[in-house]
């Protein structure tokens, strides 16, 4: 992380945040009336529309039925076939902080970039979804990156997001998150958060950032978690700049893959986003180039 980074993102768990924000929208006033725009014009339907309100005001929304049958199933197939593969994506993943991981996507990207047209990307353009989480927002948001992760026990201590910890890339962090295998038991490792409220109560500390168990619960009930068991295929939304949450704890011989993909409100915070993860297809349409930063 360069200086300029690390000192927005001690910035961003402070109440200057909103003022950062501000100031580097102000820069690109012009697109951020278009998203605005663009945004007013989508048709958003009822429950999508509450969908968006239940995340604004709670930080979460379960959003499963929300997703598009047949590109669930492409979705699916696409996910079990990258499980096969777990060995080989792991050799070509560009790191590994996250022993306890593996990313299955790496492997797919050309120069570093997916294509437009790749499922896992199609999936986090739905219609549905961005109709979510542009009615949140307030415009057509950005999408900052999809990811494919595999989860497994390593017999290390808890570490990274396995400990309690909000994101702190941006003012607001809307992810989608999918399973594609089911996640029932706690060794399952399952996605567990607090809700806005809950974090609320918890604030911004000033000394660190992943905490333990016993430090989140000396200031917040453990009965106000959230912990998401739940079969393949369930999906639902958080915002991980307001929910304190944590996963990945797996016991041996259990497994997790999990989809993501992460939205922000344009423009992004920190500096250094131009070189966007995504290319473009001749039939990636302006609207999803505009969602794709391309």
């Amino acid at each position: 992380m360069g200086l300029m980074s690390r000192a927005l993102w001690h910035v961003n768990r402070s109440p200057l945040r909103y003022a950062v924000k501000s100031g580097v929208s102000a820069w690109h006033l012009g697109e951020k009336r278009e998203r605005r725009r663009q945004a007013q014009l989508l048709n958003v339907a009822a429950a999508e529309r509450n969908k968006a309100e239940e995340l604004n005001r709670n930080g979460y929304a379960i959003v499963t039925e929300l997703m598009d049958p047949a590109v669930q199933q492409q979705f699916a197939q696409a996910g079990m076939a990258r499980l096969g593969d777990i060995e080989n994506a792991e050799a070509k993943q560009a790191s590994n902080w996250k022993k306890f991981w593996v990313r299955l996507l790496d492997a797919e990207m050309k120069d570093g970039k997916l294509s437009a047209d790749n499922i896992f990307v199609q999936y986090a353009l739905q219609p549905a979804v961005i109709n979510v989480v542009a009615t949140a927002l307030g415009e057509m948001p950005w999408l900052d990156y999809v990811l494919l992760s595999y989860s497994r026990h390593t017999g290390e201590e808890l570490a990274s997001s396995q400990l309690w910890h909000r994101d702190h890339d941006d003012v607001r962090v809307i992810k989608l998150f999918s399973y594609l295998t089911d996640v029932e038991q706690d060794g399952d490792g399952p996605f567990t958060f607090l809700p806005r409220q809950s974090t609320d109560k918890f604030g911004f500390p000033l000394l660190g950032s992943h905490f333990p168990d016993d430090r989140v619960f000396g200031k917040v009930p453990r009965g106000d978690v959230k912990v998401m068991k739940a079969p393949r295929l369930a999906s639902f939304m958080v915002d991980t700049a307001k929910c304190l949450h944590m996963g990945s704890r797996m016991a041996p011989g259990h497994g997790r893959l999990l989809y993501t993909a992460t939205f922000f409100a344009f423009p992004r915070m920190y500096p250094g986003a131009k070189n966007r993860p995504f290319s473009p297809t001749p039939d990636t349409s302006a609207l999803q180039k505009l969602i794709l930063g391309l």
